[in-house]
């Protein structure tokens, strides 16, 4: 082979290699999801501009708001968390947290022991992940652990997954170039706020606090937390701390309460920290009839209580607003702040209203541009 037919093959390679990037950029699009947004845009804060990461599941930011936690104690937070995702995706999150922040706290919610070993390689769950994620070694590594080996390709190539959106190929393409051309933009939902406007009254709910009984893990979901334990010993990761997020409790939720007290035990045994907010409840001031939008979520009322109670007890303890950050990032703050009041308002509303309404990162973009404070 001559040395032009050898240089022939390596630009061929080139541009196919540049044409399947630009298919995955521009095909792989979740639309109106607010998972997307919270993923991608945290890789466009700055460096080293957080005081505190929560990672984990949907509890992560229906649970807590970061916004309303600079409104009340003045550090920066972040929930990097997207919709069911399971245990093994939180080493592959922490992994991502630590390229690029070194925040004084971060926290890991245990959610994701309670999903059985089906759900851990759901797809629907580890997409709004992975697809989300730059190309990394780590998003190799996440995808061989936790994808069956018959389905990693669509991973790889996410293009060949979403071929549903040619029929949007004309919207992709200006999406696309809107977000190169605004690459370094913070929008207002930027936050990835998402919830639902509701209260769903709990009916006689079970004391827990004094449940102590333990039931064995999920298999896959308890070896996934042992492997995280271990990566976070093995790095010498001192900053870490686990929390449960708060549920009111049916007698067919029981299982849950144990296998979270199997996952407390384990996290004890490693000599990290562990809030479980079931134990809480009282001091964080939830009530059952009113800050719920379901058995395992709150609702606007119930975050502002968890996030003054969490924000106060972690301000505390890390220091969290000694932190002088540049005025750039404390006006980014600001207008969180600004699009977190007027989604209250407008959630508030709805309750008040008697509706019942998900608000994803469609409609809070509409609250933002239309909602008055």
């Amino acid at each position: 082979m001559t040395k032009f037919q050898k240089f022939k093959i390596f630009i061929m390679t080139i541009l196919i290699a540049s044409l399947v990037c630009g298919m995955n950029f521009v095909m792989c699009r979740q639309a109106y999801s607010s998972d997307a947004v919270r993923v991608k845009n945290f890789y466009k804060l700055e460096n080293n501009s957080l005081d505190m990461v929560m990672i984990g599941a949907s509890t992560t930011f229906t649970n807590y708001s970061a916004p309303l936690a600079f409104k009340e104690f003045g550090y920066t937070s972040y929930s990097l968390g997207t919709n069911g995702a399971p245990m093994g995706l939180a080493k592959s999150m922490l992994i991502e947290v630590l390229k690029t922040q070194n925040p004084k706290v971060i926290i890991i919610d245990i959610n994701g022991i309670l999903y059985d070993d089906k759900f851990e390689s759901k797809e629907g769950s580890l997409r709004a992940w992975i697809d989300n994620m730059p190309y990394s070694q780590n998003k190799i590594k996440t995808i061989q652990e936790l994808v069956p080996e018959d389905d990693r390709l669509s991973y790889y190539v996410p293009f060949l997954k979403y071929h549903s959106n040619w029929a949007k190929f004309k919207d992709n393409v200006n999406a696309s170039i809107d977000e190169l051309t605004h690459h370094d933009d913070i929008h207002l939902s930027s936050m990835g706020i998402q919830g639902t406007a509701q209260i769903t009254p709990q009916k006689s709910p079970i004391p827990i606090k004094t449940h102590t009984q333990e039931r064995p893990m999920y298999r896959l979901s308890g070896l996934h937390l042992k492997e995280l334990l271990d990566y976070c010993q093995n790095h010498g990761l001192k900053n870490i701390l686990f929390t449960n997020m708060p549920r009111y409790y049916s007698k067919k939720m029981i299982p849950e309460r144990e296998r979270n007290n199997a996952a407390k035990a384990l996290i004890h045994q490693y000599g990290y920290e562990y809030i479980d907010m079931d134990d809480y409840v009282d001091e964080i001031g939830l009530n059952p009839q009113t800050d719920f939008y379901n058995q395992n979520h709150l609702n606007i009322y119930g975050q502002k209580k968890l996030t003054m109670y969490l924000g106060k007890r972690l301000n505390e303890k890390y220091h969290l607003s000694d932190t002088q950050h540049d005025e750039k990032i404390i006006q980014r703050y600001q207008q969180e702040v600004t699009a977190y009041e007027k989604i209250y308002k407008w959630a508030d509303e709805q309750i008040r209203l008697g509706k019942k309404r998900r608000y994803n990162y469609k409609e809070v973009k509409e609250i933002i541009e239309k909602q008055e404070i």
